[in-house]
């Protein structure tokens, strides 16, 4: 293109009416990705300080309770494994993840630019190169490694499972109890609907987690991607889900994170079960 000093008068206001137009839409862009990134900062603020008030409450409820028990292994076998049991969690959070994804809060040259955040090394494989597998960061349960008797417990409620084709499975889940939970970026993604398709045991998920964007895409994929046993739908306006961050508070407690993003506004039930802190604020998909 010719400098403006060259071009006609008619030329040259069509040159500056293109420049203006680029800029305009640079800085559109530019503006949408740093208020994205400052909404990812201040729900990562919010977590974190939600996080240390219940350590807080943690920490004075554990101040007053024994930390061993000496005499559990006299008790009779039936009264310690129903303890495991009981020990076991009523739910966790398996946020699914794709391969090469970090699951950590970018940088905002990261949000800027994955091509800068590529060179930069914030990701030394190229997702489509990495193993075909899920990641998980969920944290595997404690019973599982106490010892013999709590993983035979254990073992009774969890298996090995989320295995996309013949691979390895690596992710102890239980169908009943675990909530999956899937980010936008896994529902837009080629990579993330071809693992969904070729991950046979995600037919028996009973609960998920998904963000508010991805309503309509799950509604639509829901049969053809084998979801048809999902009985509990859980819709969140978080910045850090919709990107595939494990919100702190949910990773500690799933079941508290929904009830406090309900109170925020940020969480509405698609459908299935309906806890009393979003009763105002439910919705059903058809």
């Amino acid at each position: 293109m010719l400098p403006p000093s060259t071009l006609s008068g008619g030329d040259s206001h069509s040159y500056m009416l293109q420049m203006i137009i680029k800029i305009t839409i640079l800085v559109g862009w530019f503006s949408s990705r740093l208020r994205r990134y400052t909404r990812l900062v201040q729900e990562a603020a919010n977590e974190a300080a939600e996080e240390r008030r219940l350590a807080r409450e943690e920490a004075a409820l554990s101040a007053t309770k024994p930390t061993t028990f000496p005499q559990f292994s006299r008790l009779p076998a039936e009264l310690r494994q129903q303890i495991w049991e009981e020990a076991l969690p009523s739910s966790r959070l398996l946020m699914l993840q794709l391969p090469g994804s970090s699951g950590r809060m970018p940088s905002f040259a990261e949000c800027l630019s994955p091509v800068l955040a590529l060179r930069k090394g914030a990701s030394s494989r190229s997702r489509y190169n990495s193993v075909n597998v899920w990641t998980c960061s969920a944290s595997i349960p404690v019973a599982l490694h106490v010892n013999s008797e709590s993983r035979a417990v254990a073992l009774r409620y969890y298996r090995l499972g989320l295995a996309p084709g013949n691979t390895q499975p690596r992710i102890y889940v239980n169908f009943k109890r675990d909530i999956i939970g899937l980010s936008d970026e896994l529902m837009q993604s080629p990579v993330g609907r071809n693992l969904w398709r070729l991950t046979e045991d995600l037919q028996g998920a009973k609960r998920l987690c998904l963000a508010s964007a991805s309503a309509a895409s799950f509604m639509s994929m829901r049969q053809p991607y084998g979801l048809g046993n999902v009985t509990e739908l859980t819709l969140v306006d978080s910045m850090l889900w919709a990107a595939g961050i494990v919100p702190r508070v949910a990773q500690l407690d799933f079941n508290h994170w929904i009830a406090w993003q309900c109170k925020r506004g940020s969480a509405r039930w698609g459908y299935g079960r309906v806890v009393e802190p979003c009763d105002d604020n439910s919705q059903v998909l058809e």
